[in-house]
């Protein structure tokens, strides 16, 4: 994207943070993927280490000499365990694929889509997007209408508010733009997927923590948000496909299975192969 915020992209390797990118599976294994991810969702607390019964006080420790003889130690008083806090949607969902021994860029939860009021997709940027991968960003999309709101805040949430109702809204916007707006559109049901393009990932990671509809803070939009972009995407079709099919609309819902698995294909460089086998079953139902 460009604008006053646009970051300038350093040479070597760049920082970046994905939401739902998961510890690669040759350094972690599932079962520790799944004690990281419900981590980070604030409700995982590792045991206290527990002291071998050797070296325990007790009344009837027996008499040594004094070269043989083990002091008793003093028990230490135990931790009072935290109250346990409920699992973020994304370290839920984080969670289970790591369960499940699922690898690559993890979609959201599956939603269900009320045709009688659902009015499709809609794509805003606080930013300009960048000439160079414009092209990808609308191929991801289905469309070239993107809503504009450079470096418009007020507009760009009023438009959320209230033109986009009973829309999914993916929203991109800068660090210090996403600051100001994010905490007050987050908890808007229209907004489906929010991605943050920086030039500080560390500092906007820390504030963006506590939003779980922030799926990416990086400052290569081609490397990290365009694939997690196309995987959202991807997914917010196949919620669309299902309830097509679940109408009775077979080519309909082929059409919002087909742009799934061209997302997947094409642009998420890494997704989840249970993912793509799952889209691909949901064509066969279509024929």
């Amino acid at each position: 994207m460009s604008g006053q915020s646009y970051p300038h992209k350093p040479d070597g390797q760049r920082t970046h943070h994905l939401q739902t990118e998961p510890i690669p599976f040759s350094v972690a294994s599932p079962q520790q993927l799944a004690q990281f991810s419900a981590a980070t969702a604030g409700g995982y607390y590792p045991k206290p280490q527990t002291l071998p019964a050797s070296f325990t006080s007790g009344s009837n420790s027996q008499t040594t000499s004094a070269s043989q003889q083990v002091k008793p130690t003093t028990t230490p008083t135990p931790t009072p365990t935290p109250t346990t806090k409920p699992m973020s949607e994304f370290a839920a969902s984080a969670y289970q694929a790591a369960a499940e021994g699922r690898s690559g860029l993890q979609p959201l939860p599956p939603q269900l889509v009320d045709l009688t009021t659902f009015k499709g997709f809609k794509f805003v940027t606080l930013d300009g997007l960048q000439l160079e991968t414009r092209e990808v960003y609308d191929l991801i999309s289905g469309t070239f209408k993107w809503e504009m709101c450079e470096s418009q805040d007020d507009r760009c949430m009023k438009f959320v508010r209230d033109e986009c109702a009973n829309k999914r809204v993916f929203l991109i916007a800068s660090g210090s733009l996403g600051r100001n707006v994010v905490p007050q559109i987050h908890n808007l049901p229209q907004i489906y997927a929010i991605y943050i393009y920086c030039a500080d990932v560390p500092h906007n990671l820390k504030w963006s923590q506590q939003y779980p509809k922030v799926r990416v803070v990086c400052n290569d939009d081609d490397q990290f948000l365009l694939p997690q972009l196309a995987v959202d995407v991807a997914q917010a079709n196949i919620d669309w496909g299902d309830a097509l099919l679940k109408d009775g609309k077979r080519d309909k819902a082929k059409e919002k299975y087909t742009k799934a698995l061209e997302n997947l294909e094409k642009y998420a460089k890494t997704p989840d192969p249970i993912m793509v086998n799952q889209v691909k079953s949901k064509l066969e139902q279509c024929k």
